[in-house]
């Protein structure tokens, strides 16, 4: 299942855009519904007026978790990808020059967010990595990763 599209201005734009797939809503938004009809029909009016801070914590705190897939979509939902004078822009906020990237990498992240991840490696300072994407299955993420090496002339590293 491809949720990605890529499209090549020129030799030196590319595009990436990700697709929400909006059935992966559907639960959390239930989950979500549900525990509110629970909470308000099985607790008293008084104990509600009591514990209203509470539970407004932890019905955030559950919805933050619930609605992961979709915060880390709204985040990198598109990349624009340009190499202007020997530098590389992506959407016009990150910035390194292009001799400094190293290579695409894909590893697989079994922490918190589960599946594969890709991102370009930069040198020297690790810490300027810039990631493209997470939460990829293998397949599409060797696909994105073999498609952005190729555009900037990197290897791809796999971990």
């Amino acid at each position: 299942m491809k949720n990605y599209n890529i499209q090549q201005n020129s030799d030196k734009e590319m595009i990436i855009s990700f697709d929400l797939i909006k059935s992966s809503l559907i639960f959390p938004i239930l989950f979500i519904v549900s525990m509110l009809i629970i909470a308000l029909t099985q607790i008293n009016l008084q104990t509600l007026q009591s514990k209203w801070l509470s539970l407004t914590v932890c019905i955030i705190i559950v919805g933050c978790i619930v609605f992961k897939d979709h915060f880390e979509w709204y985040k990198n939902k598109y990349h624009v990808i340009t190499i202007k004078d020997e530098d590389l822009y992506i959407n016009n906020k990150f910035h390194c020059p292009l001799y400094k990237l190293k290579s695409v990498n894909i590893c697989y992240i079994n922490k918190h967010n589960i599946g594969w991840m890709v991102y370009l490696d930069i040198f020297p300072d690790s810490s300027h990595d810039y990631t493209i994407k997470k939460r990829l299955q293998e397949k599409e993420a060797q696909e994105l990763a073999e498609t952005v090496s190729l555009f900037l002339d990197r290897k791809v590293k796999k971990e």
